[in-house]
């Protein structure tokens, strides 16, 4: 059956570049090289056993950021960003400006008006905190937004271009954080925030790698279950088993192709901040959708996306 949805996927990726490449705007930034890394430590999932508990119910994870927005704590957000690459997705090329997986200055998930950091950048009710190039060997910079919702919630955004040639480590490190293998920290106004396996809302951010490549994560920890989203084609389909095994809640997954535009993570973050129910997420995510790309209709949109377990 795996086999068969895999082939079924493969055929969904010229029309899914297609409508990457329409988005042809570009912006400035810094154009960075780096050396590769692998993580030897890690084992394949299918040789795992799934954990015997899932999270079924998000009613303890509203309960925790409930606590945590009444005892005005921020919230944290990471996006997880693998930069479009021509040479190293299994996608249709797009241009070659668009589609560098090195590129800062251009590429089509980054610096492109619907690209996470331009869009996050220009957005009023979001300021840019700051923005650090080379963070490691895989992640070529790193961008930090905060918003204040109307119930004085605060959100910090922390979003992470990876190297387009590294989707699986990319891949892994947001698995890894969801089992509650991964710590990272920032620094933000002279305080150490953690984020990795502490931030409350992991969201995957760009081409579907699960259908190029298997990932390998580290058997889930004793953790805090945290709430998780994939905006990339089919995701849906591809993430589920990871969920499962690393104990994490599916806020808002994706049913069909679609471009996974920075509006869509916006959408979501917007409604969960303020303690929206998942599906709740979902629909802003497909309101998002239709504003930024109309021709796919009010209702076509709102099918783009699902929440929770049902998909």
């Amino acid at each position: 059956m795996r086999v068969s949805i895999l082939f079924i996927a493969s055929l969904f990726f010229v029309q899914c570049a297609r409508s990457q490449s329409s988005q042809n705007d570009t912006n400035t930034s810094e154009i960075v090289e780096s050396t590769t890394t692998e993580n030897d430590s890690i084992a394949p999932i299918n040789n795992k056993p799934l954990p015997k508990e899932s999270t079924k119910d998000r009613t303890f994870i509203l309960k925790r950021l409930a606590k945590k927005v009444n005892n005005q704590e921020p919230l944290i957000v990471q996006l997880y960003v693998p930069l479009c690459d021509n040479e190293n997705q299994g996608i249709v090329p797009t241009s070659a400006s668009l589609g560098n997986g090195l590129d800062l200055k251009r590429n089509l998930y980054w610096a492109t008006s619907k690209g996470v950091k331009r869009y996050f950048k220009e957005l009023p009710d979001w300021k840019l905190v700051n923005s650090e190039l080379n963070i490691n060997a895989v992640v070529l910079e790193r961008v930090i937004y905060k918003k204040t919702f109307k119930n004085n919630t605060v959100v910090y955004l922390i979003a992470d271009a990876y190297r387009g040639d590294k989707m699986k480590h990319c891949l892994e490190d947001f698995f890894n954080a969801l089992s509650g293998n991964r710590s990272d920290s920032v620094i933000i106004d002279n305080h150490t925030i953690s984020i990795g396996k502490d931030a409350d809302l992991s969201i995957f951010n760009g081409h579907n790698g699960l259908m190029d490549d298997t990932p390998t994560i580290l058997p889930k920890k004793n953790h805090t279950p945290k709430d998780a989203a994939a905006i990339a084609c089919v995701s849906g389909t591809y993430f589920k088993e990871y969920y499962e095994y690393t104990n994490s809640y599916p806020l808002v997954n994706t049913n069909h192709l679609l471009y996974p535009g920075a509006f869509i993570a916006e959408g979501i973050i917007n409604q969960w901040a303020l303690l929206g129910s998942a599906k709740d997420c979902k629909i802003a995510a497909g309101k998002s959708y239709y504003k930024h790309k109309p021709k796919s209709g009010p209702n076509g949109s709102q099918n783009l996306f699902n929440y929770g377990w049902e998909f």
